[in-house]
């Protein structure tokens, strides 16, 4: 506990410390002020249970001192001790609540006996306010869910809405003469840290919280009710049904109470008017559409009435247009690519304007619906166990909300690399752990030699730069893709050559020459003679 002894006279200060039995009473902090301003200033920071004042004192005298804690601080307990024997005096004392007034020169056992007093008084009146307090909370914590599930149910369940408004008026909750009304969604960022650890991450603390908040001003006048969307976990519903006009300005009255209080501004959504209680889910709504098209690029813009005709259909940005630039940096598996590909699709976010939760909702779910496409295609047959871990990798990773206060395009790039980034190593330790890619690509050459297969076929179909491949397959073969279709295709040609009853034009075909003199020139370059001579030795050794 702590104590603050207040006198102009420092023997006198010295006095008391030597008098009091501080530990006996649970005093362990004690400071000291030799004048009646310093002494509120520290009774501001330090907050003691117990303070012993002086009448006569400079600046600001014990009177003086005796009013300013009691209309502030009347948890604190204080004795007056004065070499002054006046009757105004101990009255005043007396109407201001203190403990005891005691003359001095101070006697020791007189003052521990007051000092014992004021502590027991002090500690039974805290456990009285700890048990009401507690009383309190329950009360606030359990008798608003009857009251907010019929509330939600007004938007929920239409069917049941006659009913339902009907309890609410007998629980004098909604007025029975209310008609038209207006409603705001007040929107909980679920990424503000920050805020939920004041909260001890206790969600429905902060949430009660923000309802008396809210209620404090819409109740005053009885003009609306705030409650909690029962069936959402960030929603609080605010409704009006008096002074509707002047709904935006009592809104900035709520949200300025909530920056006082929490530091924070929140956003709403507000309704047109409506009828109560049949248009509740379509001014809801309305209100959830407000916060979902609001341009997230714009600062200190808080209260949204209309729904924005931002929407990226058909004539908005599309991520289709960006897929091969994305395909080429994740299947290259180089950083420096990924990094560009993503650079280049935000730059396009911030031509394209306004960027709404609604947006980046729509631009993230192409995006996963792009990287799961990815893997079918390029990590076949073992899809479904990179599926597996992309989703743990996704579950894992801290992604931002498209519900964020404050947008940041720094965020969502490094989210975007981080997750294509694990995807591109992802791919490229399958290579590494068995599935050759250079192996897999002489298989598809040597299976469709007779096709025209040309680098960019493989490339596409490998999901590799057409450079990569090149290097990668002269590198283990020492010569270049088009040489070994070749070689391919004459080895083929020599096996069928050696059937006398097959046309060269139709040899040649076969093998997956479409023109026979061509088909001629290259079995020359490679053999060392013709296939006609070729056949002609063939037939001389049989």
């Amino acid at each position: 506990m702590k104590a603050l002894i207040v006198d102009d006279e420092s023997r006198v200060r010295k006095a008391i410390r030597l008098l009091v039995h501080w530990e006996e009473h649970g005093i362990t902090d004690i400071q000291e002020a030799d004048n009646g301003l310093k002494a509120i200033e520290l009774i501001q920071q330090h907050r003691p249970n117990l303070v012993l004042l002086d009448m006569l004192m400079p600046l600001t005298n014990g009177l003086e001192l005796m009013e300013w804690i009691h209309n502030h601080y009347p948890d604190t307990k204080f004795i007056v001790i004065s070499g002054h024997d006046d009757f105004e005096f101990v009255r005043n004392t007396i109407l201001y609540s203190g403990t005891d007034y005691i003359l001095k020169p101070v006697d020791e056992t007189a003052i521990n006996a007051a000092v014992g007093k004021a502590i027991s008084a002090w500690k039974a009146e805290d456990e009285e306010r700890r048990a009401m307090h507690q009383q309190h909370v329950q009360v606030n914590e359990y008798r608003p869910v009857y009251s907010e599930k019929l509330l939600t149910s007004l938007i929920d369940e239409p069917f049941s809405q006659t009913q339902a408004a009907r309890r609410l008026q007998d629980e004098r909750i909604i007025p029975d003469t209310v008609s038209d009304i207006r409603l705001a969604v007040l929107q909980v960022d679920p990424s503000d840290e920050a805020l939920y650890n004041r909260f001890g991450n206790h969600q429905d603390l902060l949430m009660f919280a923000l309802l008396n908040i809210c209620n404090e001003f819409m109740q005053k006048d009885r003009i609306g009710v705030a409650f909690r969307h029962f069936s959402s976990q960030r929603n609080i519903v605010i409704m009006v049904w008096d002074q509707l006009a002047t709904f935006p300005t009592r809104l900035k009255e709520i949200n300025s109470g909530i920056h006082r209080t929490l530091s924070r501004y929140m956003h709403f959504g507000i309704s047109p008017t409506g009828l109560y209680p049949e248009d509740m889910p379509k001014l809801f709504n309305h209100g959830l559409s407000c916060l979902r098209s609001r341009d997230l690029t714009v600062l200190n813009q808080f209260l949204h009435e209309e729904v924005s005709g931002v929407r990226g259909g058909d004539h908005g940005l599309q991520f289709s247009a960006y897929e091969d630039r994305w395909k080429l940096a994740i299947m290259s598996g180089q950083p420096n690519l990924i990094a560009e590909a993503v650079e280049e699709w935000l730059a396009a976010m911030r031509k394209n304007g306004a960027i709404t939760p609604e947006l980046l909702e729509r631009y993230d779910r192409d995006i996963e619906r792009f990287l799961l496409r990815i893997i079918h295609e390029a990590a076949s047959p073992l899809a479904e166990t990179l599926l597996q871990e992309y989703k743990e990798e996704s579950a894992a990773s801290a992604k931002p909300s498209p519900d964020k206060h404050l947008f940041s395009y720094a965020e969502w790039q490094q989210y975007w690399e981080t997750t294509i980034g694990w995807l591109a190593a992802a791919l490229q330790s399958r290579k590494h752990e068995g599935q050759d890619l250079i192996h897999d690509i002489t298989q598809f050459i040597e299976q469709n030699y007779q096709n025209e297969v040309s680098l960019y076929d493989i490339a596409n179909r490998f999901h590799v730069s057409r450079e990569y491949i090149s290097r990668k397959f002269k590198q283990r073969h020492q010569i270049n893709i088009p040489e070994c279709i070749n070689r391919i295709r004459i080895s083929k040609a020599k096996i069928l050559l050696q059937n006398p009853g097959l046309k060269m034009a139709a040899i040649s075909e076969m093998v997956g020459f479409k023109n026979e003199k061509y088909f001629s020139l290259v079995f020359k370059k490679q053999e060392g003679i013709s296939p006609t001579e070729f056949r002609k030795l063939h037939e001389k050794d049989s």
